[in-house]
This record gives structure tokens, C-alpha cells and sequence, in this order.
């Protein structure tokens, strides 16, 4: 047979259904398509873990020492090891012209306090950063003026505060971003991933002494001390899905010709060549196993992208690896099949038919 005859043979048993591409198609997506979504899924379910983690303020640690730490110390630690570093004192009383019978709650910052406690970058803009309780409450937004007792002053951002377990300190509060100098009542830093020796550093801001009222903690304890994405996403159940993809996939390249041994068989005995029947079924599950590959791949992506806090790209690459490997060991799968047929048993398979 030359090389045209098994291309045109595989094409009319494509055409014709003989090879059942439809039905193995179907069965790979619902396999091995399956089996990357759960595994996409699951990744997705520990980066939301770890995003709740950082967002709810858990990987925020605490240095509490009343003007006892140094602004400048604490400062000098932002970008120590990828961590965002801040402090923060009471600010003077100020009340707001919209609201004069209520004194508010003044905090001031180094640059670097929002962003250890909100990943938010304080120096972007000039002015002061409201909590979004107060912020509703006086009708300010970023950019609008708010008329204070001390005068007027723009407000540059504002920040959620949520009540979801973290210390209320931030809460319906005005931060007043000031320069690194002088004492300060507390530190904060946000390590991510978390690492309590790193925020241990928090420790060197106060000098040779700390104060014997001096408390040191998570921002947020609701969630626990750690949270190890790596190690959760090393752990998950669903990490074994390329190697049942390859199971799965042998099954269904080698039951593709199982089903048609007998047609394997009268070739064999017309004097066809193995390698020739070869050609011509990975032609023909070439077809049905890429059909398989475009529809997994497009659910894969999906089940990567939907609720992702992260860009899906890293995690629907990992979860194509199953779908991979399920279309490589169909194509195996079909070569031993074809293999595995023989001549001699062509009486036998037809009675089994």
C-alpha cells in the first residue's frame, strides 16, 4: 500500500463511522476532559484559599509597643524580603465639618502601612485615606475635598475595612500619611507567603528594649497562623489526574480497535502490512483524539479562568498536562491495539462478533 491508500482508507472509515470516532471522542472529553477540570478546579479552590487568606489580613503581622517603635526602622523594612512594612501612631482630634459633633479617628502612617495591611500604595496621591464606612458616611470619594476643623484636604484613596474577624483598629478611621520620623505606637508588616520568622524583624524596630506592654500577632487570626499554598497545591487529590488520564487514555485507543479486531484481521489476512494498518488506525485516532484535545482544552480553560484571583494561564498549563497525557496514551493505546491483533484468530473474532 502506498502512502496515499492509507490516508484515503482512513478517510473513508472516518467518513463512513467504521472508525467510531464520535463515540471515542466523546468518551476522551468526558475522561480525561473531566479529569483536567477537577484538577483545575482544585488549584483555583487553593489560590482563592490563599487570597482569602491575604486579603482577610492573616498574613499581616502586628508589632504593638506604645511609642516604642521606630517609624524609621520600620519603614527600612519595607521590601525586606518581599515583605510591605508600615507604622502607625494616633493621630490629633479632628472633626469633620459634615459630621461636627462626632470626633474622628485619625491614625497617621508611614507610606508603607496600607500596604502592608491592604497592598495599597499610599504615596500614589496626596491627601488622606478614609475607611469606606467613614467615607459613606461624610459622601467623600478619591479625589473629592473633605472639610475638616484643621481645614481642608483631599482625599486620596479610600480602603475597605471589612468585620471579618481582623483587629478593628483601621476601622472608620481617616490614615493621615506622614514621613517615617519619630516614635511610633506600632509596626505592621505582610509576609506572603506567610512566615512568622520574617515578621519576626518587626522586633528590631523597637531598639535594644521592648516594652513590657509590647504584643506581637496576626492582624487576623480567624484563619489560622499558615497558610502554604505551594505545599496544598503539591498535596491536592486531583495530582494523580495525568497518570489516570494515561490509563484511561491506553483504555480507550486500545478498545477503539478491539471493537474492529476482526476488520484488523481480514486486512492482515489479505496481506496488508502491520505497519501500513498501523498508519492508518493513528491517522484515524489522530482525528478523534485531537477533536477530544480542542473540546477539553476549551473547558480547561474555562475551569482555570472562572473565579481565579490569579491569571489562569499557570494553572490551565498545569491541568493541559492531563489532557496531554490522555491523548498520548490513546495514540498508544491504538498502536497496541493494532499490535496486539492477530491473523491467526481471525476465525475466533468472527465467531465473537
Amino acid at each position: 500500500m502506498r502512502a496515499a491508500s492509507v490516508v484515503s482508507e482512513a478517510w473513508r472509515d472516518l467518513l463512513t463511522g467504521t472508525a467510531r470516532a464520535a463515540t471515542l471522542a466523546l468518551v476522551l472529553v468526558l475522561g480525561v476532559g473531566s479529569l483536567a477540570v477537577l484538577d483545575a478546579r482544585a488549584m483555583v479552590g487553593v489560590l482563592r484559599d490563599a487570597e482569602e487568606f491575604r486579603a482577610a489580613g492573616a498574613a499581616t503581622w502586628v508589632l504593638d509597643d506604645l511609642d516604642n517603635v521606630d517609624g524609621s526602622r520600620c519603614a527600612a523594612l519595607d521590601g525586606v524580603g518581599g515583605m510591605r512594612a508600615g507604622a502607625l501612631r494616633q493621630g490629633g482630634p479632628l472633626r469633620a465639618l459634615a459630621m461636627p459633633s462626632s470626633q474622628l479617628t485619625v491614625w497617621e502612617a508611614t507610606p508603607g502601612l496600607l500596604g502592608a495591611a491592604l497592598g495599597r500604595d499610599v504615596t500614589t496621591a496626596t491627601g488622606v485615606w478614609l475607611s469606606e464606612d467613614l467615607a459613606s458616611a461624610l459622601g467623600a470619594r478619591p479625589g473629592s475635598v473633605l472639610a475638616t476643623t484643621a481645614g481642608e484636604t483631599p482625599v486620596a484613596g479610600v480602603y475597605a475595612w471589612p468585620d471579618d474577624g481582623r483587629a478593628r483598629t483601621l476601622g472608620y478611621s481617616v490614615v493621615v500619611p506622614v514621613a517615617p520620623t519619630g516614635r511610633f505606637s506600632a509596626c505592621w508588616a505582610s509576609t506572603w507567603p506567610p512566615d512568622r520568622d520574617t515578621a519576626g524583624l518587626l522586633y528590631s524596630t523597637t531598639g535594644a528594649k521592648v516594652g513590657a506592654q509590647a504584643t506581637f500577632g496576626q492582624l487576623n487570626g480567624r484563619l489560622g497562623a499558615e497558610l502554604d499554598a505551594p505545599a496544598l497545591l503539591e498535596a491536592r487529590l486531583t495530582r494523580w489526574a495525568p497518570a489516570a488520564a494515561t490509563l484511561l487514555g491506553l483504555v480507550v485507543g486500545w478498545a477503539g480497535v478491539r471493537m474492529r479486531r476482526l476488520h484488523v484481521a481480514s486486512a492482515l489476512h489479505a496481506r496488508v502490512p502491520r505497519p501500513h494498518l498501523a498508519w492508518q488506525h493513528l491517522l484515524e485516532a489522530g482525528a478523534w483524539v485531537c477533536a477530544a484535545v480542542l473540546v477539553a482544552a476549551a473547558a480547561t480553560g474555562w475551569a482555570a479562568a472562572a473565579g481565579n484571583p490569579e491569571p489562569p494561564t499557570t494553572v490551565w498549563l498545569t491541568a493541559l498536562r492531563t489532557v496531554g497525557a490522555g491523548a498520548g496514551a490513546a495514540l498508544l493505546g491504538t498502536l497496541a491495539g493494532v499490535l496486539g491483533t492477530r491473523e491467526r484468530h481471525l476465525f475466533r473474532y468472527f465467531k465473537d462478533r
